[in-house]
């Protein structure tokens, strides 16, 4: 009798089983995804068969991000935007033309595609300066911060309750007492320790009257839902005249590298000009979304004072309810624009199948083509997986070089001479399709020569991988990297 019962049991749980297995697997193929992720996903069901579908919930689905409810709130807040930045709208024009007729003549092809990307804004006049420590960014930063006499807008993936994070603290506090408006978004999943352990530092900033918010997708049915799309923006506004952005969080380590790491090496920008509206355009609009208040008035918009340097920027954004993958399509564009040298940084290599072949076409192409990774890793699956794609890009001429100085957290591409990007988006499947990010890209030779002088400075702290140190990897690495490949859509 008993053992019946249990056959019994097991057959309804054998039965159970495939038809979770059928239902999942019908489910995730009608969402349309690449090819990739849907295997990663039907082998984390398999694997995972409760376990996995609840992190699918919660990780996994893009809530709403293309419901009605969030068409409708976009096309309102683009006809609000659209009268405070026409302006800069009526100058993009003559700016275009100029770019195809300049030494971006042959580059008209890029030009092109970008113009296509609606939310991204064309900028005549700007001042940049770029940052590439901490000990560069945070005294610069502190300084700006100081001296704001409106408002003070900060958007970051992470923020801690550290030393640094204290001392912003402090000024922003005073800031408040002067008159200054402050208003702070960060994101819960990058800063889960300050919702955890910094409940005090959260209530002095909200005490002394600085309005600081999580980031949770007020377009989707479950708050918990939104943890998948990062917000993984880094960007101040100061007053409408001063702006920062690239990628470094608001966090000690992004000066000192410690406890984890010897040093930190990352890249930021100090924005004057311009441009310094397009970011707030980004925090404008993030911050209707989360609290429901628009601050989409003139008092927030002020023309930047007059900058006499004709430096063109655009700053691009995308996440997962763009309409087009725009920073993966700038990546792809700018690696097949190439005629002599691309210069990339990312501490994580996890390209998908369009920028995989653009990076294999350049280099057999002839063209210069350097990937550097960081050789120190933070998450050790995402380093493994890496390794996959590394066989293919050593055949074809890529030239493949591990930061070990410390950890490399720059997101930059410099191309030719010409033009560059630097912003917070890594060269992997998350930050293309699930994450909110944000890339600054230059139109000009000065500052991408910078950028690729400071790459070279780099491979002094680098060793290069070279094919034969590939094949001489064991069965074993080799087979545990090809599964990290696996889930190369999820990490």
């Amino acid at each position: 009798m008993l053992n019946t019962f249990f056959e019994d049991a097991s057959l309804l749980l054998y039965i159970a089983f495939y038809i979770y297995l059928i239902s999942v697997i019908i489910f995730i193929i009608m969402e349309n995804r690449d090819a990739q992720s849907t295997f990663s996903w039907i082998m984390i069901f398999i694997l995972l068969p409760v376990i996995g579908l609840l992190i699918y919930i919660f990780f996994g689905r893009n809530w709403r991000v293309h419901s009605e409810k969030k068409k409708k709130f976009n096309e309102k807040i683009t006809k609000e935007l659209s009268t405070i930045l026409e302006p800069i709208r009526k100058k993009e024009r003559s700016l275009i033309a100029e770019l195809k007729n300049c030494s971006m003549a042959d580059n008209k092809r890029l030009i092109d595609l970008l113009d296509n990307f609606d939310e991204s804004i064309f900028t005549h006049c700007n001042n940049v300066k770029i940052l590439q420590n901490g000990n560069e960014k945070f005294p610069a930063l502190e300084k700006d911060l100081k001296n704001a006499q409106k408002y003070i807008h900060m958007e970051y993936f992470i923020w801690r309750d550290d030393k640094l994070t204290n001392r912003i603290k402090d000024i922003l506090i005073d800031r408040v007492k002067a008159g200054v408006e402050v208003r702070i978004m960060f994101d819960p999943a990058g800063s889960i320790l300050l919702l955890m352990k910094g409940r005090k530092y959260l209530k002095e900033l909200r005490d002394a009257g600085i309005e600081i918010v999580p980031f949770f997708n007020s377009m989707t049915r479950s708050k918990i839902t939104t943890l998948n799309n990062i917000d993984h923006h880094k960007i101040v506004v100061i007053d409408g005249q001063i702006a920062y952005t690239g990628g470094m969080n608001m966090g000690q380590e992004y000066i000192d590298g410690k406890p984890m790491y010897d040093s930190w090496r990352d890249t930021s920008i100090r924005i004057e000009g311009e441009a310094v509206i397009a970011l707030q355009s980004l925090f404008v609009f993030g911050w209707k979304a989360i609290t429901g208040t628009s601050l989409f008035d003139k008092k927030y918009f002020t023309i930047p004072k007059p900058i006499t340097q004709h430096l063109p920027i655009q700053i691009l954004a995308s996440g997962p309810d763009s309409k087009e993958s725009t920073i993966k399509q700038l990546f792809f564009s700018m690696i097949t624009a190439a005629n002599e040298k691309v210069f990339i940084q990312s501490p994580y290599f996890v390209p998908d199948a369009t920028i995989f072949e653009a990076l294999k076409l350049s280099a057999l192409s002839g063209v210069d083509t350097r990937v550097m990774v960081t050789g120190v890793p933070d998450k050790k699956t995402a380093y493994w997986a890496a390794y996959s794609f590394f066989e293919e890009l050593l055949e074809a001429g890529v030239k493949i070089y591990h930061y070990n100085a410390g950890f490399i957290h720059s997101k930059t591409i410099s191309v030719d001479e010409k033009f560059c990007t630097i912003g917070t988006t890594n060269l992997d499947l998350r930050s293309f399709n699930t994450s909110h990010e944000v890339n600054t890209v230059i139109y000009d030779a000065n500052t991408t020569k910078e950028l690729e002088q400071d790459f070279i400075n780099d491979m002094k702290e680098c060793t290069e991988l070279t094919l034969e140190e590939y094949e001489g990897m064991s069965k074993f690495t080799k087979f545990r990297n090809s599964l990290s490949r696996l889930l190369a859509p999820l990490l």
